[in-house]
């Protein structure tokens, strides 16, 4: 169980790294936490709970479950700020042996996804709940007040009635499945952990983030990824959920900027007693992001791309329906987060990373 320290290059040892500003990146070796991580490292900023103000990053800390099969970007592995630890945060003792210094900062990225946190509730709840508090825990006792940002989900909202006001911040949370469930004990654990002073906390309420690359994985919002992405490889994709079905959706680099604008520029004093803000965010169904990605090909002189054809589970449209369509973001907004421009930006930035 406990926390192994996998060596980047011959000059990397298991030596703690004492009064060094460091970021620490749960859940950091899957696609988000790898994209935060790229962009954290350009930046070279991080926030220090010492100075109280931006400082330069000495060491950024990768932290997953387990080391990946598929090999880590060059831009991370070639950097000699970069760590990468394994273990899980859920058990006894790991999250206080990884907070080696007071100067020190937490992105808490880690959770188990959608599709798995239903079938498992119980392993859900240890991933997605115990997780979080073991960490703050371990910050209250090791670096008091340091900031700790974690990724909550449009998921903790729930469904939106007919004719009723779009949901902003101040919504009241009424999940309808477990990983929303988990996301909203999560941001009142922060609020009170914030209030006591425990850490400075922050959290951004994430939409479905697109457009991932690589294989599916069991996040029934997968869909949003997988009609552009599988199309666009020639490969034809089996929709399961209703193609006019709208969710709030968000690109991966708006995300990775709004996580670092977050981190390092809000104070949380401007959040007040409400730590979570709603990520700016685009109402996009399936077949808006299967007809940017037909858009796209033809624009690139792609020829044929893959078919989507609608057969719908009924499951996973229905825990998929019990989620908001669209979200007001105005706090975030006003704190200057980011926001995506169109559907056909989405796509076309996806393809300039990954086609």
């Amino acid at each position: 169980a406990s926390l192994r320290l996998r060596r980047r290059s011959a000059s990397d040892d298991a030596t703690p790294r004492k009064n060094m500003t460091e970021v620490i990146v749960t859940g950091g070796l899957g696609f988000l936490g790898l994209q935060f991580a790229k962009r954290i490292l350009r930046g070279g900023v991080a926030w220090s709970p010492l100075t109280k103000q931006a400082s330069k990053l000495e060491t950024l800390t990768l932290v997953d479950l387990r080391f990946p099969e598929a090999p880590l970007p060059e831009e991370v592995t070639s950097d000699p700020r970069v760590r990468v630890r394994t273990g899980d945060l859920a058990a006894p003792g790991i999250a206080t042996e990884l907070i080696e210094s007071p100067d020190v900062a937490v992105v808490h990225l880690a959770s188990m996804v959608s599709g798995d946190s239903e079938a498992q509730p119980d392993e859900a709840w240890l991933a997605n709940v115990t997780a979080q508090h073991s960490l703050i825990h371990a910050l209250r006792e090791a670096a008091p007040g340091a900031r700790f940002l974690f990724t909550s989900s449009t998921a903790a909202l729930g469904a939106v009635g007919d004719g009723a006001a779009d949901p902003d911040d101040a919504t009241k949370l009424l999940p309808q499945n477990t990983y929303g469930f988990h996301k909203a004990v999560s941001e009142l654990m922060l609020n009170d952990a914030s209030r006591r002073g425990w850490v400075d906390g922050r959290a951004l309420r994430l939409p479905v983030v697109v457009v991932r690359p690589g294989a599916p994985n069991a996040a029934l919002t997968g869909a949003w990824s997988s009609v552009v992405r599988e199309p666009l490889a020639g490969r034809d994709y089996a929709l399961p959920l209703p193609r006019e079905l709208a969710m709030p959706v968000a690109s991966y680099q708006v995300v990775a900027e709004a996580l670092e604008t977050l981190l390092v520029d809000v104070d949380g004093g401007a959040l007040g007693a409400d730590r979570t803000l709603m990520l700016p965010a685009l109402s996009l169904s399936n077949g808006e992001l299967a007809d940017a990605a037909a858009r796209l090909a033809e624009r690139r002189g792609l020829g044929q791309i893959g078919a989507v054809t609608e057969e719908v589970d009924a499951h996973a449209a229905a825990v998929v329906g019990g989620m908001a369509r669209r979200v007001v973001s105005d706090r975030a907004v006003a704190l200057g987060l980011p926001r995506d421009e169109s559907a056909d930006a989405i796509v076309e930035g996806y393809a300039a990373d990954y086609l």
